[in-house]
């Protein structure tokens, strides 16, 4: 049974918590506000959506179906035609010229100050930096992964202070992209986010860092894909042999593993080159001798 949960925050300190239960195998679905079921269906196995609306304003919760996984988003209807958006636009319209004017200001000082400048700030961190080292707190971010028509993008959710907060990675747009650690990026998975406790939306997401629940997830790839290239060899012989790989050298031991088919030209640091110089190093086979012979 999956359960996710969110927070929206209604202002004037009103928040009200939002989750849905899901039968991973049944596919039943119950969607709930507060206290109040909002929404009950059943062999929902595929992706779907529903509206439902908080006090005046108008929600969606998306079900996705990527493969064998189901993600769950929470998004708030900023477009369509309603009270609470009429409100807002005729807001926005109100103030565009004002923020217009102002924004015009502050560039014109900034230009004079970056200009006029004497000081070395090349090597000066940034006052959100700074916010992140002295007031930082650690949590855990999920990614997501959106391929448009026109430009995809990358972005990471986190919960602080009992509310979800959702910011965009400053990692490359690309068709595959590979972190340092050798693995690729995918959605789903989850790493270390540092965010500013008193201003949230101040945040980093630390790619060098995956949970463990993120490298319990590179290990299965690895395993999976070694079994696809070797459907004989036995299961649990393999999934102790990439345990032993994340021993000895980390995630990057696991890459080695799951890029095993690849030529140096395609992958120059995980490839069928590195597989065999770690499965064939005396530690490696000396460990796996002593630890998965006899886990069949």
């Amino acid at each position: 049974m999956n359960h996710y949960t969110w927070t929206y925050a209604a202002g004037g300190g009103r928040n009200y918590n939002v989750g849905l239960f899901h039968g991973s195998k049944t596919g039943h679905l119950l969607i709930y506000v507060g206290s109040k079921i909002v929404t009950i269906d059943f062999g929902v196995l595929d992706s779907k959506e529903y509206t439902v609306f908080i006090e005046d304003e108008l929600c969606h919760i998306k079900l996705e179906r990527r493969g064998d996984e189901m993600y769950y988003f929470f998004e708030i209807d900023k477009k369509a035609d309603t009270p609470r958006n009429r409100a807002r636009n005729a807001m926005e319209r109100k103030f565009a010229k004002q923020l217009f004017i102002a924004f015009g200001f502050f560039v014109a000082i900034i230009t004079v100050f970056v200009i006029w400048n004497p000081f070395d700030r090349g090597t000066s961190p940034t006052k959100a930096e700074q916010l992140l080292l002295k007031q930082g707190r650690e949590t855990v971010g999920k990614v997501f992964i959106k391929t448009g028509a026109e430009q995809s993008e990358i972005s990471y959710q986190f919960v602080a202070n009992n509310q979800g907060y959702s910011a965009p990675s400053d990692l490359p747009v690309k068709a595959s992209i590979l972190l340092k650690n050798g693995m690729p990026l995918e959605s789903g998975d989850e790493f270390v986010v540092r965010y500013v406790s008193s201003k949230p939306e101040i945040s980093r997401i630390m790619f060098s860092r995956p949970t463990e629940q993120q490298v319990e997830v590179y290990l299965q790839r690895a395993v999976e894909k070694h079994l696809q290239l070797h459907p004989d060899e036995i299961p649990s012989i393999v999934k102790c042999m990439v345990k032993v790989a994340y021993q000895l050298n980390g995630v990057e031991g696991v890459a080695d593993f799951y890029f095993q088919d690849k030529s140096p030209e395609v992958n120059p640091d995980h490839n069928e080159i590195t597989f065999l110089r770690l499965t064939r190093d005396l530690p490696f086979q000396k460990k796996v001798e002593k630890d998965c012979w006899g886990k069949q």
